[in-house]
């Protein structure tokens, strides 16, 4: 998840003008790359010394229709040295991106960043083909863009190369909201499902197929997500019943994110029905000759988009099970191990708190916050309508409001959270840390356990982590962030990119904490780690100091990785943990799934 954009503009502009002089700068010198359809030219950043190849198309998109390959061939040069147009997003930043850029239906595009042939050093080591790592933005499946600042690879690269480990990234476009994910009969009919995630797999077949030209290896692509991009991952790997053949990707690396139980609801569910049906009440396609799908792709794109965004709430239009790329529930297929089981590891985690977005929005109607048990049940219940009364009992049950909730650092309730929160206009409560656990555990802490299990069982490597520092100062600096502070879900940006520390675009993306040295030294082992993961695929291939051997997860000793630089200023404290905490909450949402179910609001019938 992530709220509108209220970070450091100043950054962005330097950013965006540094582009602009480099572009200008590049003009005819720029590398050029010759691929399957053409050459493009690209530019050389010397502040970074690395080679841009900005907004290759890869497919072409057309309103509510699948992907089409690029079949067009050409002579001469074209250029590559500015972003594409964005996909339709409600990410504000992209209105300051689209001074270069605009958005588009048309928005298949993708970007490769390289470090340049001189940096790798040596005739030998030029010419050696790199790893790639690609990225998959997330955003609910809702917004988000490739060209976001906010996942610039141009630093992690940079630190590849001082690593002596170079590898190369791209980052593409793929379609969000209900242009990328419409639900229905009649999408389902029409084959128009899930568009996003096969704007995805078509970006992934023209990277396979072309990356060879700008030095990248074919064979060491690395899918690499966060949130909903984490998501995309796990979807990719599922994609088609488990059985394509296709071998697009040997590593995936999943930030915050994977599927779990909820949330992937078939096509034609009732809900999806009922989502389309407001949305034809809205446009006046209801009651359409020659039938409503028709009726809707004459709307202009920008004004389908806004429409289709007044129905439910901003995550309403997602992927679904349509029996053709997604087959089944996604946790069901993976308990089944029917996915790929040779070739393909992961890198997974998720922040210690992932569920305070939950209960923020859980308590934002509220008075005082959630106090009682009593309440708790209410709001569960409303979040979980599906649920039995005495399902809601067991989950209340399982997370008692007494004691510690391991894997937290702060017991409920404490002075220190609740200024935090307050600080932040944010409503304490005591149940908030009880909610945040409940929903955290949900939403993704247990999908990346099932992940890590069904791996083990397999043999399969898996490498999982959780990420337990608190970014910025408790209580907050609200004109720097929203959150209270703590290991929520985005605030591991900063120490995953190896971004500077003034590096901040979104509120809830704070940059590494001033005034320490471990934290300053965490954003620097941490991309060292996942560096080595995609260059190598195993994170141990780098040694950094003051972090352990990361072993895999095994079902016979399940541990995690633990990325700590909160408890002291200026000590890391990284260690790995037994990763059996919660057990009984883990074992309870793949066994009532159909129940805890969350069914968001909608308009309409």
């Amino acid at each position: 998840m992530r709220p509108s954009f209220s970070g450091n503009r100043a950054n962005m502009k330097l950013l965006l003008d540094l582009v602009a002089l480099a572009g200008l700068a590049a003009c005819q010198n720029g590398p050029t790359v010759t691929v399957r359809n053409g050459t493009y030219r690209g530019r050389h950043l010397p502040e970074f010394d690395q080679d841009y190849f900005l907004g290759i198309p890869f497919a072409r998109s057309r309103l509510l229709r699948n992907p089409e390959p690029l079949a067009e061939r050409w002579d001469g040069v074209r250029s590559a040295e500015w972003n594409g147009a964005v996909c339709y997003t409600v990410d504000k930043l992209a209105g300051q991106v689209t001074n270069v850029t605009g958005i588009s239906e048309d928005c298949l595009n993708l970007n490769i960043i390289r470090p340049s042939r001189d940096s790798v050093g040596g005739a030998k080591a030029s010419e050696e083909l790199l790893p790639v790592a690609v990225w998959l933005y997330g955003g609910g499946f809702a917004d988000g863009f490739g060209a976001d600042f906010n996942s610039n690879y141009s630093y992690i690269v940079q630190a590849s190369v001082a690593q002596g480990m170079p590898i190369m990234a791209v980052t593409l476009n793929y379609r969000v909201g209900f242009l990328g994910f419409p639900g229905g009969k009649e999408a389902k009919a029409a084959g128009i499902t899930n568009l996003g995630l096969k704007d995805q797999r078509q970006a992934l077949w023209w990277i396979k197929e072309n990356i060879a030209a700008f030095g990248g290896d074919a064979d060491k692509i690395t899918l690499w997500g966060q949130s909903a991009g984490a998501q995309s991952v796990s979807y990719q790997l599922l994609a088609y019943g488990g059985k394509s053949a296709d071998r697009l990707f040997r590593g995936g690396i999943m930030t915050s994110g994977s599927v779990g139980i909820g949330n992937t609801w078939r096509a034609d569910d009732d809900r999806q029905v009922g989502n389309y049906r407001s949305l034809l009440n809205m446009t006046g396609c209801l009651d359409t000759a020659g039938g409503s799908l028709d009726c809707v792709r004459r709307i202009p794109a920008a004004a389908l988009w806004e429409r289709s965004n007044q129905v439910g709430g901003m995550f309403t239009w997602h992927p679904t099970i349509d029996d053709d790329f997604i087959t089944k529930s996604p946790t069901a297929q993976l308990l089944a191990g029917e996915f790929p089981r040779d070739g393909v590891t992961l890198l997974a985690g998720t922040n210690s708190e992932e569920g305070f977005a939950y209960a923020e929005a859980l308590t934002a109607g509220t008075q005082n916050g959630l106090q009682t048990e009593a309440e708790l049940r209410l709001a569960l219940k409303a979040l979980f309508p599906l649920a039995r009364d005495e399902t809601i009992d067991l989950v209340l049950r399982t997370y008692p409001a007494d004691g510690p909730s391991p894997p937290y650092a702060w017991p409920t309730p404490d002075p220190r959270f609740c200024a935090g929160l307050e600080a932040a206009g944010m409503k304490c409560g005591a149940q908030y840390r009880r909610v945040a656990a409940i929903m955290g555990d949900w939403s993704l802490i247990h999908g990346r356990r099932v992940f890590a299990k069904t791996f083990a069982e397999h043999g399969i490597p898996f490498y999982s982590y959780r990420f337990d520092t608190w970014p910025t100062s408790i209580p907050v600096d609200v004109d720097d962030a929203r959150r209270p502070g703590f290991a929520g879900h985005s605030t591991e940006y900063s120490y995953f990119f190896r971004y500077p520390r003034d590096y901040n675009l979104y509120g809830n993306n704070p940059p590494v904490a001033a005034g320490s040295t471990a934290h300053l030294a965490l954003s620097h082992q941490i991309p060292a780690k996942l560096i080595a993961y995609v260059y190598a695929g195993d994170p141990n291939a780098v040694e950094a100091r003051n972090v352990p051997v990361w072993p895999r997860y095994r079902l016979e000793k399940p541990v995690n990785m633990v990325w700590n630089a909160t408890q002291t200023p200026d000590t890391v404290n990284n260690h790995i943990e037994s990763d059996t905490w919660r057990e009984e909450g883990m074992a309870l949402w793949p066994k009532y799934a159909l129940e805890l179910d969350m069914v968001p609001s909608r308009s309409g019938s």
